[in-house]
């Protein structure tokens, strides 16, 4: 098993835990998906990966019904827990649970670079109706800034970074059977407590399969590195966002 498989797979365990400490995603990131894919009261959106429905829940006043997709247990639970109003099943990101031609879009937030992409993107093409939208959406710390990339060594993120922010994900799209492809970068800013970021790096993947002593350490030279800023935090995000449209 891959590193990152087994970080998908047994990273994120603790729902109720990243529910509380993951950040959310900025409206305009919301509505640039819906703008660029036209949805509307009437219609149907899968939120596949959808961890514990940070994302569903931002989403759903948008469209008509949305649907929850998500492989983890535990996530899946805190999403029922949070959000009980909200359909939730199941499934992969090549094992969607509807027929064929369900779905007017696909989103996927902070997900898809845990998907195997050619397989993946089959699949969604599949429960998408002729002409139906994909929507991606990462949230990126914004390394130009000097506390950041600190930050950023000292959860050893420069070391086990499950993806790269730069990837050309318009370009990985643009190989299966998608056209329309627009890639958008959003800046924005989220004011924290330097605690709940410290408790946030703690629910990363890689961090929660270390041992007890090993993440100990990790996260004291985090407070130690965030003890240095006035607190709260400031901390720069840029939200990626790519939208593109079934061939």
């Amino acid at each position: 098993m891959s590193d990152r498989a087994h970080w998908a797979g047994e990273g994120f365990a603790e729902g109720s835990h990243y529910d509380a400490a993951r950040p959310s995603y900025p409206l305009a990131a919301v509505e640039r998906i819906v703008a660029d894919l036209e949805l509307g009261a009437r219609s149907r959106v899968i939120d596949l990966g959808a961890g514990t429905g940070i994302f569903t829940r931002l989403l759903a006043p948008y469209v008509g019904e949305v649907l929850a997709v998500e492989p983890s247990a535990s996530m899946r639970e805190a999403l029922a827990s949070a959000s009980p109003e909200i359909s939730v099943r199941e499934g992969r990101d090549d094992a969607i649970p509807v027929e064929d031609g369900w779905a007017d879009a696909v989103v996927v937030a902070q997900a898809f670079h845990w998907f195997d992409a050619p397989r993946a993107l089959a699949e969604i093409a599949r429960v998408l109706r002729p002409g139906g939208g994909l929507g991606l959406v990462w949230n990126e710390r914004d390394e130009s800034w000097v506390w950041v990339r600190r930050l950023t060594h000292a959860m050893r993120w420069d070391q086990n970074r499950p993806f790269d922010g730069s990837a050309d994900w318009a370009g990985i799209v643009a190989r299966g059977p998608f056209r329309r492809v627009v890639r958008h970068d959003l800046p924005w800013l989220e004011r924290l407590p330097a605690d709940a970021l410290v408790a946030r790096v703690a629910t990363t993947s890689y961090v929660t399969l270390l041992g007890d002593e090993d993440r100990a350490a990790l996260l004291g030279e985090v407070a130690a590195t965030l003890a240095e800023l006035p607190d709260p935090l400031a901390l720069p995000y840029r939200s990626i966002v790519v939208t593109a449209r079934r061939a």
